[in-house]
């Protein structure tokens, strides 16, 4: 009788990815430390380490790929809507920050213990969010090239490739704020995403005094 052969079935590289990120996380929450080993890491998952190595070289490299798979979750979930397309640049860089704290949530304590002590030093560049900042700022580019072609991102030609560390600075303040938020439901750092993004968007149009004023005074009542 001729024998059968039985092969393992295939794991898509998105669903491997997601895989590692999720045992990497419940793993570091359970214990407040990276496992032993990579070998045991992969062993106590089920895969091999060849299909770890095909991703990441490193724990660290997964707490990077963590942020990035977040954000990049929340875009493409965003773009898969119907009225994205009618957004304006400002409704969709809003949308982004709602929806991106209001996924975080989920995440709040692996979050939190995540950052790297110098997540906030903007000259740093080799930390664990270095993998969001290159997605963050290549779509905010995209963003920018749009609202300028619509005409609601002025051209100005020695601020235009600013532009995108400009938002990146402002992502950085509203996660910030997240991250000391005590508020109920975090409705705080709702407020701040409004306020903050009404700014940006004003340094980059126009009206920049009056949207200063408010979110300076909502800092100041926040004291």
């Amino acid at each position: 009788m001729e024998e059968t052969s039985v092969n393992k079935p295939e794991i898509a590289e998105t669903s491997v990815k997601e895989v590692i990120i999720k045992g990497y996380k419940e793993y570091y929450l359970t214990h407040g430390h990276d496992p032993e080993s990579i070998y045991v890491f992969c062993k106590e998952l089920g895969i091999s380490e060849v299909d770890f190595y095909q991703h990441y070289n490193s724990f660290d490299q997964i707490r990077s790929a963590y942020w990035s798979f977040i954000f990049n979750s929340v875009v493409d979930k965003m773009k898969s809507s119907p009225e994205y397309t009618e957004f304006s640049v400002r409704e969709k860089m809003l949308s982004f920050c709602y929806a991106f704290f209001e996924r975080l949530k989920q995440d709040r304590s692996f979050a939190l213990l995540s950052m790297p002590a110098d997540w906030y030093n903007w000259t740093v560049k080799n930390n664990d969010l270095q993998d969001l900042k290159q997605d963050f700022k290549s779509w905010v580019k995209q963003l920018v090239h749009e609202g300028q072609s619509s005409g609601e991102i002025a051209g100005r030609s020695k601020f235009n490739d600013a532009y995108d560390q400009l938002f990146w600075m402002h992502f950085n303040f509203i996660l910030k704020f997240w991250k000391e938020d005590k508020s109920r439901g975090f409705e705080k750092t709702d407020e701040a995403v409004e306020k903050s993004t009404a700014l940006a968007f004003d340094l980059i149009e126009k009206n920049a005094l009056d949207s200063a004023f408010d979110l300076g005074k909502f800092l100041f009542q926040m004291r």
